[in-house]
């Protein structure tokens, strides 16, 4: 079983699994991280350099801060951490002599607070000696760890030359005869004990010890898994199913202007969240979450969240509209704010009638938003000036696709950023912004390109219909696949849209107003612009003069699956999508080949492709497994101008990766998306198009150091910063101006805010932030850096910061039986333990108080205040299940593992394992087999990525001429 097969069979073939299969390329590229840059130059990541006690550490601190981030919602963060943190704890049985010692389970005991490596072989100890079979070596090397060090089942690891720890070069040792790493880049290999250890790929060239790849790599597997059960323990079984991606509806996250001429549109949306809580209790799959951001002017927050709609409710109907006046607003910090715990593909809906205010953000709005697949549809109500309401003409003048700009009166951000002490003013519950920008756009335009860049729609509404707008929140929500786009349309069009056998329903969104709006097919037609298609399955969800949105029940109409033909007249200027529920769908990402690091490897590009870096495009289809699609035709790049790049693909045989080398200078020269064409099972042609964009920009930003950030309250953090000039034209020198953000609104200085560099130049910059004394320990925050050229391109990186307790408790949690019946022998049959019970009363200890207590298989139990050092908690089960493993998790996230047979304690303290049989009761139901196929599918495809060039499918692009 696949791990879409595994989806499906428990939600059924209607939602798709995109966002369930994201995460798993998310945590597959986290680990990648580990190999890159000075990360890959460190060994305290790769159990390396006999360093147990450093990883060791590492693992137990960044725990903390990954099971933080996951019960504060930020699970984007910590699948980031723990994505890290799996890449280091697989590389310890790859690293390490652990197979070679004879051990045949997995080391639980790695990654696990408390425990640490006791018999390691010292640091002027013997370890290894000349291989036999290569005194040069290369290759295949057998019997190279000493005698002593296997009888005495010391633990060692392999060395590298030139590796980094904190700024300081560090190899291996002279004198000694320690065990190399080996391998082509180790230069190690011939110094000492020639050879080396490493089980990283079963090729000798690669891998002195490949002959043992197999049984390190099963352990690698065993291992993940295993620490997959301790994360869901410790973080209960909804959050991490959330933090996998499992679940089939995305979150509702509102962002509302409350300045005084929004009354209205206050009085609209709680109406609208009074009927969702009506649906609440009645929809199979509400959405996963409701999240709620107002913004003022200067105030903007709190972020209400919940998982029922009724907390957001009550939140709207105690506020109250007041003050603004001054025409823009602080959307961008509002939406900086929302998207920062937005989690990752959820769709967000903006409500404004103010133009921009603070527009120096919104490139780090983009960024969050992108980063976390998150729709952003901003719903604006036109205009506000002069205490008067919108006609028609009033609109068009002022379309969300003008440019126009005025001067204001503005603060220097310069002058708040010459002191510490002046970038403290804000609360971790209400946030305000202490400096202007020197201009805002009197205009929408921004809210326009926002809604392209990341998939949404800008909606135009006259006031008194925004109730009507908000409808499209009423509608079930799912991850939509396009068809079809087109942006920024003047002329009338008519288009044929492939509709396959896998789309289960058809919506179509029209803003901007159209004169006439058609979709037909042969037998069938709908006119969009009108209510009284009295026709099944046709819904109108919205109908106002702007804005247009329809969707048709495909179930119904498998007769008319085929080619339908769209035909829009623009009244000016409009935008239409055609989307689809569907689980075929297409995620592409772009990789580049990190090819100086020690261990090679492809890393995603988590911003937009750079000039003459050459990429690999990741074509990715999610759902291909149970769609039964007959061939792949080609994937194309789209440019808004209508020029299109044909990619050639290397096999017309429907894959889930497919990856493409691209020349960069090949690209589309302005922002472009991704389709690709093919049949589907019975030979209709499918289309489908990626909803976020990418565009071609001439630099690179990374955070050398990692983008895992962390400090306590009032700490101030200093980031090192890279970027480089990619532009690689002779005398392509070029100027970039940097800016740093984070998701609260405090100001982080940058050394230098302008560099300029010559051809292929790097410089480091560094990043100042502040952490506010206020805010809360375990909490998260997001650091964006963008540099924008003099050409105009902007490219941006964004960094994880935890924010860290003071004092950090490593003492973990105990368990006791206090009282038990236990199951008799002749209950123990299968024939008769039915019908008998055992039962026990335990008690959990923790000096700093009691989190959470989880259990497999799973017990309800009685609800408890978090934070009691001391509970006591009742459990019953058949005797046909005579054991349970009990997981316990303290304030601090440390944790302990309990296993109890019919009452007797068993083993201890972060030390007793999750048995297969209760890893498949995990997350949902009978799909949990889930999570040993992810454990298995992350080990195969970090190892495929440090496996040589070659096996990576590779094709030009091909241009075509204007279509």
């Amino acid at each position: 079983m696949t791990l879409e097969e595994a989806y499906e069979e428990y939600y059924g073939p209607t939602y798709s699994p995109k966002p369930f299969l994201d995460t798993v390329s998310k945590l597959v590229d986290a680990a990648a991280e580990v190999d890159a840059g000075l990360l890959g130059a460190d060994p305290r990541y790769h159990f390396g350099n006999e360093r147990f006690s450093e990883s060791q550490m590492m693992l137990t601190g960044r725990w903390r801060r990954m099971i933080s981030a996951g019960r504060a919602g930020d699970y984007d963060a910590a699948r980031q951490l723990l994505g890290l943190s799996l890449g280091t704890i697989q590389d310890f049985y790859s690293h390490t002599n652990w197979v070679e010692l004879g051990n045949k389970d997995f080391n639980r005991n790695v990654g696990v607070t408390g425990k640490d490596f006791l018999n390691v072989a010292t640091e002027r100890e013997h370890t290894c000696q000349d291989c036999e079979d290569g005194a040069d070596g290369r290759g295949s090397c057998r019997n190279n760890i000493l005698e002593d060090i296997l009888r005495q089942g010391r633990l060692t690891s392999g060395y590298i030359e030139d590796m980094v720890v904190d700024g300081a070069r560090v190899g291996k040792p002279r004198g000694v005869d320690k065990c190399s790493h080996g391998g082509p880049r180790d230069r190690s290999r011939g110094e000492g004990a020639r050879g080396g250890i490493n089980k990283e790929l079963p090729t000798s060239c690669f891998s002195p010890h490949h002959y043992l790849h197999q049984r390190a790599a099963q352990q690698a597997v065993e291992a993940t898994e295993y620490y997959l059960t301790l994360v869901r323990g410790s973080l209960g079984t909804p959050a991490f199913s959330r933090l996998l991606g499992l679940h089939p509806t995305p979150a509702i996250v509102v962002v509302l202007d409350t300045t005084e001429s929004m009354g209205q549109e206050l009085k609209a949306l709680t109406r609208t969240f009074s009927r969702l809580n009506d649906q609440h209790s009645s929809a199979d799959y509400p959405p996963s979450e409701y999240l709620f951001v107002p913004f003022n002017d200067p105030l903007y927050g709190p972020v209400v969240r919940s998982q029922h709609p009724a907390e957001i409710y009550r939140t709207l109907s105690r506020l109250r509209t007041g003050g603004g006046g001054d025409e823009a607003e602080l959307s961008m910090s509002a939406l900086r704010l929302a998207l920062h715990h937005a989690p990752p593909h959820s769709h967000l809906f903006l409500f404004t009638d103010a133009p921009i205010k603070d527009q120096e953000f919104f490139e780090t709005v983009v960024t969050l938003a992108h980063s976390k697949a998150v729709k952003v549809t901003p719903v604006i109500t036109l205009p506000t000036s002069f205490g008067r309401f919108a006609d028609e003409e009033d609109f068009s003048a002022y379309s969300v696709f003008g440019d126009e700009e005025t001067e204001v009166i503005a603060y220097s951000s310069q002058e708040l950023q010459t002191e510490l002490s002046q970038i403290t003013n804000n609360s971790s519950e209400i946030r305000s912004t202490n400096s202007r920008p020197k201009r805002q756009v009197r205009n929408y335009s921004k809210y326009e390109e926002l809604a392209e860049k990341t998939g949404g729609h800008v909606v135009q509404v006259e006031r008194g219909r925004v109730e009507e707008v908000a409808r499209m929140m009423e509608v079930e929500q799912y991850p939509a696949a396009i068809l079809w786009r087109a942006l920024r349309s003047t002329a009338s069009q008519v288009v044929k849209i492939p509709v396959d056998s896998l789309v289960r329903e058809i919506e179509v969104s029209i803003s901007g107003g159209v004169n006439s709006a058609t979709l037909s097919s042969s037998g069938v037609r709908f006119d969009l612009t009108s209510q009284t298609n009295d026709l099944k399955g046709y819904t109108v969800v919205v109908s106002t003069p702007f804005f247009l949105q329809v969707r048709i029940d495909m179930t119904q109409r498998q007769q008319y699956l085929g080619d339908w033909t769209l035909t829009f007249e623009p009244r000016r200027v409009c935008s239409v999508t055609v989307s689809a529920r569907t689980p075929l769908d297409i995620a592409p990402a772009f990789y580049l080949p990190d090819e100086r690091s020690f261990h090679p490897s492809l890393q995603r590009v988590p911003d937009h492709p750079s000039q003459d870096l050459n990429s690999y495009l990741d074509v990715v289809i999610t759902g291909v497994d149970r769609a039964g699609l007959r061939q792949v035709d080609e994937a194309r790049l789209l440019d808004r101008s209508g020029s299109e790049a044909r990619l050639i693909l290397p096999t017309s045989s429907p894959r889930r990766n497919t990856y493409l080398s691209l020349a960069t200078r090949d690209l589309p020269q302005g922002r472009f998306t991704v389709a690709l064409f093919g049949k589907d099972g019975s030979g209709r042609r499918f289309r489908r198009e990626s909803g976020a964009s990418w565009e071609r920009v001439e630099s690179v930003i990374s955070f050398p150091l990692g983008r895992e950030i962390w400090g306590p309250p009032g700490a101030i953090l200093r980031v090192p910063v890279s970027i480089t000039n990619t532009d690689t034209a002779p005398g392509a020198s070029n100027t970039y101006f940097l800016t740093a953000n984070d998701a609260f609104g405090s100001s982080v200085i940058l050394d230098q805010q302008r560099v300029t560099l010559g051809r292929n130049e790097t410089a480091t910059v560094q990043a100042t932030l502040y952490i506010d004394p206020q805010t809360l320990p375990r909490t998260t925050n997001s650091l964006v850096v963008s540099a924008i050229s003099t050409r105009g391109d902007t490219s941006h990186a964004r960094a994880h910061i935890s924010v860290t307790p003071f004092v950090i408790d490593r003492i973990p949690p105990t368990c006791e039986v206090v009282s038990k019946v236990s199951c008799s022998s002749s209950d123990l049959t299968s024939s008769s333990c039915s019908q008998s019970r055992w039962s026990m009363r335990f008690t959990v200890r923790d000096n700093r108080g009691v989190f959470l207590v989880e259990s497999q298989p799973d017990a309800n139990f009685p609800n408890f205040a978090s934070g009691q050092t001391e509970v006591t908690l009742p459990y019953s089960a058949s005797c046909c299940e005579p054991g349970v493993t009990i997981v316990v998790t303290d304030i601090d996230n440390n944790f302990a593992t309990c296993e109890i047979y019919n009452g007797e304690l068993g083993s201890s303290q972060g030390t007793a394992p999750l048995t297969t049989a209760a890893i498949t009761g995990i997350a949902v139901g009978s799909v949990l087999l889930v999570l040993i196929i992810i454990a298995v599918i992350v080990i195969f495809v970090i190892y495929r990525r440090r496996s040589r060039k070659e096996d990576v499918t590779t094709r030009a692009p091909r241009r075509l001429s204007m279509e």
